[in-house]
């Protein structure tokens, strides 16, 4: 009895399911995935993705909309095979990114989209995230390995701000204090981009070969978190104004996928435990202590397809303590899935 009382306060404490509800969305052709979320208020959120995806097609793009009641399939015309990234700072500024053969984007004005091509029609150029604080911002890739923020005016139009060796992921921004961070992958060491309006700077990281960096948040000026993977192994780092620092984690195999906070201030990274994979996984930082989400009905994989949760973005639901919306992809090939959580 000891002994399991003692193991039983080493283990991070798991909160129970119930934190967290299935919410049905509309049903998507063929395979499917919600890869992104976005919210403004309790009665309006975005989720996007794909569906109509299977070996031999790259599917077509999905963007839905909450209305307090339920979730609703939009007809937005990105010109693309996936929607990627979603992001609003209210219900008449959301802004869409997604790729194909070329990268595209799409604005929501609270009355029409008005749809972009970031970088013309050049190919295989990507816009996988959007960040938008008043002005939105862009984290690109070019077909030769070069990391790109772009910017957006409505007098300039598309503008790169700048340029690196490597991939972004994801990008965040913050009005306040003018903040405007990207992450991603310079190929073999996680990449962190910082930068404003005006100056730009690649940030000096702790070695972590072959880690990516997925999602990044800022809680404050000297208070910002990136999370991502090496190999199988999750990864959280920390900037405390002057520094970055590697953040220890207790999960021995999976991913982090997703990061934002509360409206209690509290800092919530998503993603996978591999030991644990029909499930959402919910990290608080700093305490580190991991929740579960429920038991995701995930359909049948063949043999070289995982039968796993693959990605968990998260967002915070302004108006209220604790609420989160979370979006879940799952599987691969013509059997992927997606599904929607809620936490109050």
């Amino acid at each position: 009895m000891k002994l399991l009382l003692v193991l039983s306060l080493l283990v991070p404490h798991q909160a129970a399911p119930a934190d967290w509800r299935i919410v049905k969305g509309p049903a998507l052709d063929r395979a499917s995935a919600l890869l992104d979320v976005a919210a403004t208020g309790r009665s309006d959120a975005w989720a996007v993705g794909y569906g109509c995806s299977a070996e031999d097609s790259e599917g077509c793009p999905v963007v839905e909309r909450w209305n307090g009641t339920r979730w609703r399939k939009l007809d937005v015309r990105l010109g693309t095979d996936h929607a990627d990234g979603v992001s609003a700072d209210s219900a008449r500024n959301v802004w869409v990114v997604g790729n194909g053969t070329t990268a595209g984007a799409a604005h929501w004005n609270g009355v029409k989209w008005t749809t972009y091509q970031p970088f013309g029609a050049a190919e295989y150029h990507r816009v996988n995230d959007v960040a938008v604080s008043g002005q939105p911002w862009f984290a690109g890739t070019t077909p030769d390995g070069s990391a790109v923020v772009l910017g957006w005016t409505k007098t300039r139009g598309f503008y790169p701000a700048y340029s690196a060796a490597g991939k972004l992921n994801a990008i965040t921004a913050r009005r306040a204090t003018g903040d405007v961070w990207a992450v991603g992958s310079t190929g073999t060491q996680p990449l962190i981009i910082h930068g404003s309006r005006y100056a730009w700077q690649a940030e000096q990281l702790p070695s972590i070969p072959n880690g990516v960096l997925t999602r990044v948040w800022q809680v404050a000026k000297n208070d910002v978190w990136a999370v991502g993977y090496a190999g199988t192994s999750p990864i959280a780092l920390r900037y405390n104004g002057k520094t970055w620092r590697q953040f220890p984690l207790h999960i021995a195999k999976g991913r982090l996928t997703g990061l934002t906070s509360d409206g209690t201030g509290q800092v919530w990274a998503s993603g996978v435990n591999l030991n644990l994979g029909d499930r959402a996984m919910f990290v608080k930082l700093p305490s580190g202590s991991v929740s579960y989400g429920p038991k995701l009905p995930i359909p049948d994989q063949r043999d070289y397809d995982p039968q796993t949760v693959t990605e968990v973005s998260i967002a915070r639901i302004p108006g209220t303590a604790q609420g989160i919306w979370a979006v879940v992809a799952a599987g691969g090939g013509d059997r992927e899935a997606h599904f929607i959580l809620r936490r109050r």
